[in-house]
């Protein structure tokens, strides 16, 4: 059984985590909804150089595979100032959510909750240097589309569309190395991948962890608490964590400033749940969604809470959903 909060904690976090909204959309609008899209701002070498953002985010292991001139495998990006999708003009890869009041008071006692689920499993053996760190997970993300099948075009800007929602694979070394990933049928290498130790060795008392991440992300040119809600989302996305650390990493998330609880959200398997999210300067929303019975996380969604250049509000950037995490003594490996 998953700990639980004493009678008082239950009753103000069943208050604080309001039951899902009313549902107003269709089966298919609900399906389509599990098509969303992987939210990262990342400088890739074959990226068009027109860029209005002056935020790149550290993308240790969201990268692609190296891909052919195709229309939507042209380029992985996820760029924050070109012209996005627009419900009103039908883009029809683009697609969109309910944007949800979010309540700051309700943090604290759901990641208070998440973190005694986390420091009760039972430790898994140590990830040893030279072993690697098995991932599977369901991701999407925005692309360039160089045809016109994507809708059309603005100014001669290929317009962003969003990837299907597909299977991905990651051998994450414990120590040092490039990481192996896998998805659509490509293997490849993603060099200078952060290693799993950079996560599992942070500290674990939430104060001093907090103190650390400010430390490492105060040289980024990112507003310090963007940045470290940021950090935190990295080490949850594509990692596997001590008990401790883990708990930790929750406990530290609520005392972030201007992180909120989203009382419904979904991930990249379909899966409701509720969840903690901060919105950037951008505009941009990052969720980390939660299980409402067991409270593991599931996955992370990213969208648009107001209109941008990138598009309107609603438009979804981003989705994950981890499936299954692991330890394996060689990349390409799979566990047993």
């Amino acid at each position: 059984m998953n700990p639980r909060l004493d009678p008082a904690e239950r009753s103000d976090l069943a208050r604080l985590v309001p039951p899902p909204p009313e549902r107003e959309l269709s089966a298919d609008r609900h399906h389509v909804l599990k098509e969303a899209f992987m939210h990262e701002i990342t400088q890739s070498p074959a990226a068009s150089p027109a860029r209005s953002s002056p935020r790149p985010r550290r993308l240790l292991a969201w990268l692609a595979p190296p891909v052919a001139a195709t229309a939507l495998a042209a380029v992985l990006v996820a760029t924050i100032g070109l012209p996005g999708g627009d419900p009103e003009r039908g883009t029809p890869a683009n697609q969109y959510v309910k944007v949800l009041q979010g309540e700051a008071a309700g943090v604290a006692p759901l990641m208070e909750q998440v973190a005694l689920v986390a420091a009760a499993k039972p430790a898994a053996p140590p990830v040893t240097a030279g072993k690697f760190v098995y991932v599977r997970s369901r991701v999407a993300w925005l692309v360039f589309s160089e045809d016109g099948d994507a809708g059309p075009k603005e100014a001669g800007v290929n317009r962003q569309v969003l990837d299907e929602v597909h299977d991905r694979e990651l051998w994450l070394p414990q120590s040092s190395g490039d990481a192996l990933a896998r998805e659509r049928g490509e293997t490849f290498t993603v060099n200078h991948s952060t290693p799993n130790s950079r996560y599992a060795n942070l500290p674990t008392d939430p104060d001093a962890l907090l103190r650390h991440i400010y430390a490492e992300v105060e040289p980024q040119d990112l507003p310090s608490d963007v940045a470290a809600f940021d950090y935190l989302g990295e080490a949850l996305r594509e990692s596997l964590l001590p008990p401790q650390v883990n708990a930790a990493l929750y406990r530290a998330a609520a005392k972030i400033p201007g992180a909120v609880l989203v009382p419904e959200s979904v991930d990249a398997a379909g899966r409701t749940g509720v969840a903690v999210g901060r919105t950037d300067e951008f505009g941009t929303r990052t969720e980390w969604i939660f299980d409402r019975t067991s409270f593991e996380y599931l996955g992370e969604r990213s969208y648009l809470v107001r209109d941008t250049e990138t598009g309107k509000a609603g438009m979804l950037t981003a989705t994950t959903a981890v499936l299954s995490r692991a330890v394996v003594d060689k990349a390409g490996n799979r566990p047993n």
